[in-house]
């Protein structure tokens, strides 16, 4: 099937998420409410949760439901050190192994205090955390940034190893998932690059993908009932897996119903030494494009999601490649299903399109399923959602 790719049909527009409701009590009970370009609500809350009473995000709803939730476990994750765990949701026995020693919140750059109620795009959380020993000494600082704007969570994380001893770090995920009740999931870049149904969550029945086997992977994307989450870990720093040897894991799967990028396995580390991580969770309610239904030619995935406050097109390819596109001005069209048409200041969807969606320039949905519908001049997609885009321009 012959496939172009038609050149910007207009000038960049510029765009951000509407501003989104941002509430924190006195005690940091810290709610971020936003309703993103392609349609959806999403709540997400902070606090300080799990065992060690760390601050972090506890709760995502995606559309009124619970799509991901810190009550159990841990989505940022913990070290393994020498046989003991060290930080996340884990105790040694009673005793803590982290503590959070400070946050700090801003909203749009301004800096807030722990009570307010207001409005803006750009909620950044910072936070210190110590990790503990066995022997109870300190075994690093943990720094997070959290940046949340419309369906995401930009994730900064870094490590200061304070430890006076050189220990082995056994295992370190840090980027987890605390995904509610998966159904499938999807793991672009690996031998199976279409939708896997998670059917037995039992010992034994784990994903495990080496870092030889899959030397792209960047991303996987969870989807329930619900909706969709995407755990993006950006190939820089531990992200390129320099502290993971080639025959052992960087993706664990279905292990005790989560999914983990492990970033760190049976690297030393010394008192002075750094490391740091960068990743996006997002949640969705569908995906722009999805070709991984079944094998084929072109197994493209894209999602919606906000990199540093604007919203983006992630692009997902079979051999896990990621690429980001601001707004959709770089989508590929199928000339060969022509299924919408543009008259005058009018478009109109094919009723061979029934879940087709139309979106501007930014991304954002403009009108979803067959019919006509009257636009502002400028440029358009329609996607049916079976993996067939056409532009189209309104004058």
């Amino acid at each position: 099937m012959k496939k172009i790719l038609f050149p910007l049909l207009a000038a960049f527009i510029s765009f951000g998420a509407d501003a989104a409701k941002i509430t924190s009590t006195p005690s940091g009970n810290l709610t971020f409410t936003e309703t993103t370009e392609w349609g959806d609500e999403v709540v997400i809350n902070f606090r300080k949760c799990m065992a060690n009473n760390l601050y972090t995000f506890y709760s995502v709803k995606l559309n009124g439901k619970e799509l991901n939730s810190s009550q159990y476990s841990d989505n940022i994750g913990p070290f393994l050190v020498n046989g003991h765990w060290a930080g996340g949701n884990h105790l040694a026995g009673t005793t803590k192994t982290a503590n959070t020693v400070s946050y700090s919140i801003k909203v749009d750059e301004q800096p807030m205090s722990k009570a307010f109620n207001t409005n803006g795009s750009v909620l950044t959380v910072d936070v210190e955390n110590e990790l503990f020993y066995s022997d109870g000494a300190k075994f690093a600082t943990e720094y997070m940034t959290y940046v949340v704007s419309g369906n995401s969570i930009e994730v900064f994380g870094e490590h200061v190893y304070e430890h006076p001893s050189k220990l082995n770090v056994q295992r370190y995920y840090g980027m987890q998932s605390m995904f509610i009740n998966e159904t499938e999931i999807l793991l672009p870049g690996t031998d199976i690059p279409t939708w896997r149904a998670i059917t037995d969550t039992s010992v034994g029945h784990e994903i495990n993908i080496t870092k030889s086997s899959a030397p792209n992977f960047c991303t996987y994307i969870e989807h329930n009932a619900n909706g969709y989450q995407a755990s993006y870990m950006m190939r820089e720093d531990l992200g390129n897996r320099e502290w993971v040897a080639d025959i052992d894991v960087v993706f664990i799967g279905n292990s005790y119903s989560k999914s983990y990028h492990k970033l760190i396995g049976d690297h030393a580390v010394t008192k002075g030494d750094r490391s740091a991580w960068h990743g996006v969770y997002s949640w969705f309610s569908e995906p722009i494009t999805d070709n991984c239904r079944e094998a084929g030619d072109d197994l493209t995935f894209e999602y919606g999601a906000y990199i540093e406050g604007a919203p983006v097109v992630m692009t997902l390819g079979a051999d896990g490649n990621m690429t980001q596109t601001a707004g959709i001005e770089d989508i590929v069209v199928d000339s060969a299903t022509q299924f919408a048409f543009v008259s005058g200041n009018v478009i109109t969807i094919s009723h061979d399109a029934p879940e087709a969606c139309c979106f501007d320039l930014s991304g954002k949905i403009i009108h979803r399923g067959a019919g006509s519908f009257t636009c502002p001049a400028g440029a358009y997609v329609v996607n049916d959602m079976r993996g067939h885009s056409v532009k189209l321009l309104v004058k």
